[in-house]
């Protein structure tokens, strides 16, 4: 027997129903990314410094959060100005498996390294998560009770200042002190904070650039004591640290600490790992553990949002990297 036109119509209208179904669980099925094996989590700086506790305490929170089914892996690839870590991540393209610590030094290193590093334009941007500050540290017992003490000194006499890496951060931020001052000190660069934190304690250097996730468990020991930090306004549990504006010293700096991933890498995954990181910056292991343990300001960005910021910022680094005679 023959289906009526009818039952063919209704047939029909069935199959192309359960067709678009099929084609939609399809859809959901592939934008539902999870990751399936240990993710890597490049850390371009050596251990002990910022980046190190910044990429330990996302891996802290994460995990007693239980936010990913999967645990990251920390990996350090320190050298190069940062130049290492971020190249090595940038020819990973379409891994899903990987993302890299990201902070304003990071932009700087390719300007001065040049050819064969990678630059933020060969990364996929996940977030920016925070904002850090810089402050001038010395030992405890040092003769230098005030930053007008350094600057004194400094016109007489020439005074040695460690910092992380050439051209980034620490040494842009020594300029801008520099020429604030009309002062000259000798900038010694280090691989990490934690290299800066041993340098002075050792003696080797009159003070040290750091951020206070470098020097608090040491300042809390009474070995060390900040003198000012590159900000509008003081900071966390140091009320009683001025900025350098409040000293005389008109500039501020604004440090980002964010996160990357390899290019190449689907939608999908950059929508995974941006939830991921705006659920683990919204608790308050998060605030209490990092932000307010560290005296960081919060400051959370999505992938394209950060990707403008990171440019804005990279033409106001360059003009820095200028003055200091590392770029042409």
């Amino acid at each position: 027997m023959k289906a009526s036109p009818c039952g063919r119509k209704v047939f029909q209208a069935v199959m192309m129903i359960a067709l678009a179904a099929l084609f939609f669980a399809a859809q959901v099925q592939a934008a539902e990314f999870k990751p399936s094996k240990p993710i890597n989590f490049v850390v371009p700086y050596a251990p002990g410094g910022g980046s190190d506790v910044y990429a330990r305490a996302i891996d802290n929170v994460i995990k007693t959060e239980r936010l990913c089914p999967e645990r990251f892996l920390i990996v350090n690839q320190p050298g190069g100005s940062a130049t290492i870590g971020t190249t090595s991540v940038a020819h990973s393209p379409g891994n899903e498996h990987m993302l890299l610590t990201f902070i304003s030094g990071q932009v700087t290193g390719p300007l001065i390294v040049g050819k064969g590093a990678a630059t933020y334009r060969d990364l996929s941007f996940i977030a920016n998560l925070a904002l850090d500050e810089q402050l001038i540290v010395v030992k405890a017992d040092s003769p230098y009770k005030t930053i007008q003490d350094i600057v004194a000194a400094a016109k007489k006499g020439t005074l040695s200042i460690g910092g992380t890496a050439t051209g980034q951060e620490d040494q842009m931020c020594n300029r801008l002190f520099e020429k604030a001052a009309d002062i000259k000190l000798r900038y010694i660069p280090f691989n990490s904070g934690g290299e800066c934190i041993t340098a002075l304690l050792g003696g080797h250097v009159n003070m040290i650039w750091a951020n206070p996730s470098e020097f608090i468990p040491q300042y809390e020991a009474k070995m060390v004591r900040p003198l000012a930090v590159a900000k509008d306004t003081r900071v966390g549990l140091l009320k009683d640290v001025p900025t350098f504006k409040e000293s005389g010293y008109d500039f501020v700096f604004y440090f980002f600490r964010g996160i990357a991933a390899p290019p190449k890498i689907s939608p999908e995954v950059i929508t995974y790992y941006q939830n991921l990181m705006k659920k683990m910056s919204d608790s308050s292991a998060w605030k209490d553990q990092y932000l307010k343990k560290y005296m960081l300001s919060p400051y959370f960005l999505n992938g394209a949002d950060f990707s403008k910021f990171v440019a804005k910022n990279e033409a106001v680094f360059a003009e820095i990297l200028k003055d200091l005679g590392l770029l042409k």
